[in-house]
């Protein structure tokens, strides 16, 4: 059994726990990233989403911006 990926004692200090539900290969894809970067998975989400590529309107680069709703649908005119 290999040793457990930790950062070092005292660096989650001022860091915010998350909680969501992925699916189990998502978790898993997350940990294999992880493991091969030598890294906890905590931190390899970190360092995704820190190198996370964004578009001038902080979207995703590939996000499908048919997809996306509007903020604030428009009143139709009277």
């Amino acid at each position: 059994m290999g040793k457990t990926l930790r950062r070092p004692r005292g660096a989650a200090l001022n860091m915010t726990q998350v909680n969501y539900k992925v699916p189990d290969d998502c978790k898993a894809k997350l940990e294999s990233v992880s493991q091969q970067l030598g890294v906890s998975a905590a931190e390899g989400l970190e360092l995704i989403l820190k190198h996370l590529e964004l578009d001038t309107d902080g979207l995703p680069a590939w996000a499908d911006r048919d997809s996306i709703p509007e903020a604030l649908p428009m009143a139709k005119a009277s």
